[in-house]
């Protein structure tokens, strides 16, 4: 009878394991989206650079609030013309690259965007990530 119980526990566990370690696997596999879930972004702030900086004529500085909501994310992009960078004012920002890795960064953490780029920002949190970002475009 304890034998019984006791094979069972470690089935479960075993089962257990298995599932996670797949599920993981499974997210790592994924393909990088394709289109936008659950993001939002508000421009807080623009400057025509050109008036400022003849060589930035027709980019501007911009500056957004982007919120992602629980599960949200963007879809995998460049930063080739349009380098800039981000602080993490609320929740945590996975950043996922073409390689499929992908690192954290926490609130008070910031994370530069370079021409290199090629990515896609997750949200893997329970609450609303809010970022910064602030970036030259040729959008205002």
């Amino acid at each position: 009878m304890k034998r019984n119980a006791i094979m069972i526990i470690v089935a479960l566990i075993v089962g257990i394991a298995i599932g996670l370690i797949g599920s993981q696997l499974i997210r790592a596999q994924q393909a990088p989206p394709t289109k936008n879930k659950g993001v939002s972004a508000k421009t807080v702030a623009s400057l025509e650079l050109g008036p400022q900086i003849p060589e930035l004529q027709g980019r501007y500085l911009r500056g957004r609030v982007v919120t992602f909501e629980p599960d949200g994310y963007a879809a995998m992009h460049s930063h080739r013309e349009r380098a800039g960078f981000m602080y993490v004012l609320q929740g945590t920002f996975t950043d996922c690259k073409s390689d499929g890795k992908c690192v954290d960064f926490q609130e008070g953490q910031a994370g530069t965007e370079g021409k290199d780029i090629v990515h896609w920002p997750e949200n893997r949190g329970t609450k609303p990530l809010v970022i910064l970002a602030v970036d030259i475009s040729k959008e205002p």
